[in-house]
This record gives C-alpha cells, sequence and structure tokens, in this order.
C-alpha cells in the first residue's frame, strides 16, 4: 500500500465533492477492504495537509474527524518547518 498512491485518491474523492466541502474521514475510508490501507489514508491525509492541500476540522478529542479540499495540490512546495530547537513557542 502505497501513500502517495492513498493521498491521490483522497485528493480525487475531495475534488469529487468541491472545493470547501466538508466530508467525513469515515467516508473517504468506506471502501477500505484492509486496516493497512485506512492507516496509509490517514497517513496520506497528514502528508496532504502539511502540504495545504486539505484542512481538518475535529469538534472534540477522539471525535469525527472531518476534511475539505482547499483547492492545493500534494506536491506543491511548503516551506520546511523549523528545527525543534529553534521553534519559538508564543
Amino acid at each position: 500500500v502505497s501513500v502517495p498512491e492513498q493521498a491521490a485518491r483522497v485528493l480525487e474523492l475531495l475534488r469529487f465533492h468541491g472545493e470547501g466541502r466538508w466530508v467525513d474521514f469515515r467516508e473517504l475510508v468506506s471502501g477500505c477492504d484492509e486496516s493497512l490501507v485506512v492507516v496509509a489514508r490517514f497517513l496520506a491525509l497528514l502528508e496532504l495537509y502539511r502540504a495545504r492541500a486539505v484542512a481538518l476540522s475535529q469538534d472534540e478529542a477522539l471525535g469525527e474527524l472531518s476534511v475539505s479540499w482547499t483547492g492545493g495540490e500534494a506536491d506543491e512546495e511548503q516551506p520546511d518547518p523549523l528545527p525543534l530547537e529553534e521553534e519559538k513557542i508564543a
């Protein structure tokens, strides 16, 4: 199971719903027959979030995760985060 392949599939599903429309994670994994595919799809979401291709929302801890396509793509260049020791804490 490939995380990049799952990222492409997630973007395909979110594009179908349209930019700015919220979709439950449960719906994004409804067709997955294996738990490994669900895990890969979740990891893909994290990568897409890092690339700012998706937005994530969760009303409460361990609650339903909602995902929205921002109109971005998975391969857009994003600045590297600062190393941990250089991060500023507000």
